[in-house]
C-alpha cells in the first residue's frame, strides 16, 4: 500500500470502554482489530496496523505501532500524545464535534443547579424552614463564557435563549460571537469579570490558558457569582478557587474536569464548601459511540478522496493547536 492509498485500511480500535460499542459503526470497508490496549496485540499484529482509534495511551504506547499513519481520537485533547510516542508524520483527527451539544447542556444544567440551590435540597426539609430559598435568576444575568469554540458557542446559544446576557471571552475579542451581547479579549478578562454575574469556562489546554481564571479574575467576580468549568482543569487556579469558596467570596462552583482523574480521595476539593465535584462526564450521551464512529468514517472518506480529513488537528510537540 502506498502512502496515499486508503482503500485497504487496517484499523486498531484500542479503547477499554468504547471499543466494543464502536465496532458496529465502522463498516467502511476496513479491517478492524478490537483491543483494550495496544499491548494486547502481538508484535506482528501491531506492525500491520496503519490506523488507530483510541484516546489515552501509556508512555511510549504509540511507538509500538511502527507503521501507523493515522490516529483518530475518540476525545478532543492532544496534549498527551507526545509522551505516548506519536511520530511526526502521523495524521491526527479528533472527535471534537461529537460532545458539543452534550457538554453545553451539562454546563447550563450545572449553572442552573447552583443558581437554584439544588445541592441544598438533599437536606431533610424538616431541618430547614419550608419556604426558605436563596435561589437566583439566570434570566437577566450576565454570564462570561470563556472560550468561544464549538462548545462555548453552544453554551451561549442556550444561555441567550434563557434570557441571559452573554459576554464571550476570546483571544482578542475582535470578532463578534453569535448570540453574545459582546466579545472581549483575554486582556480584558478581569474588567469583564467585575461586571459579570457568573462565569462558564470552556477553554482548551492551549498556550496562554493555564490558570487563566486566577486569583485576580475570581476576586473581580461578585460574591453571588458561580463558576462552572467544562473545559480543561488546567485553566482554573484551583488554590485560588478553593480560597474564594472557603471565604464565601463566591457563591459556588461546579467542576467537571480535574488535574488528576479520578480525583483522589484525599484531594482538598472534596472538603471545599459549595464546590460540586463532577466525575468528568459532561461529554457522555447514549449516541456517543455512533457519533465517534461516524466521525471516523467521514475522515476516512476524505482520505480516500485524496482530501485533508475534515477533523484534522495539528499537534505540536508541547501543545495543541486546532
Amino acid at each position: 500500500m502506498n502512502a496515499t492509498d486508503w482503500s485497504r485500511t487496517r484499523v486498531l480500535v484500542a479503547h477499554s470502554k468504547m471499543a466494543a460499542k464502536l465496532l458496529p459503526y465502522l463498516d467502511a470497508g476496513v479491517s478492524v482489530l478490537p483491543a483494550e490496549s495496544i499491548a494486547d496485540l502481538s508484535e506482528d499484529a501491531r506492525a500491520g496496523v496503519d490506523a488507530l482509534i483510541g484516546y489515552q495511551f501509556p508512555p511510549g504506547g504509540l511507538a509500538q505501532l511502527p507503521n501507523l499513519r493515522w490516529l483518530h481520537l475518540t476525545g478532543t485533547g492532544t496534549e498527551h500524545l507526545s509522551a505516548a510516542g506519536l511520530s511526526p508524520g502521523v495524521l491526527v483527527t479528533n472527535s471534537a464535534r461529537v460532545p458539543v451539544e452534550s457538554v453545553a447542556e451539562y454546563a447550563v444544567s450545572a449553572l442552573l443547579m447552583l443558581l437554584k440551590d439544588f445541592p441544598t435540597l438533599s437536606e431533610r426539609p424538616q431541618n430547614r424552614p419550608w419556604y426558605a430559598s436563596s435561589a437566583l435568576m439566570l434570566h437577566g444575568s450576565t454570564v462570561l463564557v470563556v472560550g468561544a469554540g464549538r462548545i462555548g458557542r453552544a453554551v451561549i446559544r442556550r444561555l441567550a435563549a434563557l434570557g441571559a446576557h452573554c459576554v464571550a471571552v476570546t483571544r482578542t475579542g475582535a470578532v463578534q460571537v453569535a448570540g453574545a451581547d459582546r466579545a472581549v479579549g483575554v486582556a480584558g478578562l478581569v474588567e469583564a469579570a467585575a461586571s459579570a454575574d457568573h462565569i462558564v469556562c470552556c477553554l482548551p489546554d492551549a498556550p496562554g490558558t493555564a490558570n487563566l481564571l486566577d486569583k485576580d479574575v475570581l476576586a473581580a467576580l461578585p460574591s453571588h457569582a458561580v463558576l462552572v468549568n467544562v473545559g480543561r482543569a488546567s485553566t482554573v487556579d484551583d488554590t485560588a478557587l478553593h480560597e474564594a469558596l472557603r471565604s464565601r467570596a463566591l457563591r459556588g462552583a461546579f467542576l467537571d474536569v480535574h488535574r488528576v482523574e479520578p480525583l483522589p480521595p484525599d484531594d482538598p476539593a472534596w472538603t471545599v464548601p459549595n464546590l460540586v465535584v463532577s466525575p468528568h462526564c459532561a461529554f457522555a450521551f447514549p449516541g456517543e459511540p455512533a457519533a465517534v464512529g461516524q466521525a471516523f468514517v467521514d475522515n476516512l472518506s476524505d482520505l480516500r478522496a485524496d482530501r485533508l480529513p475534515r477533523d484534522l488537528v495539528t499537534v505540536h510537540r508541547d501543545k495543541e493547536v486546532t
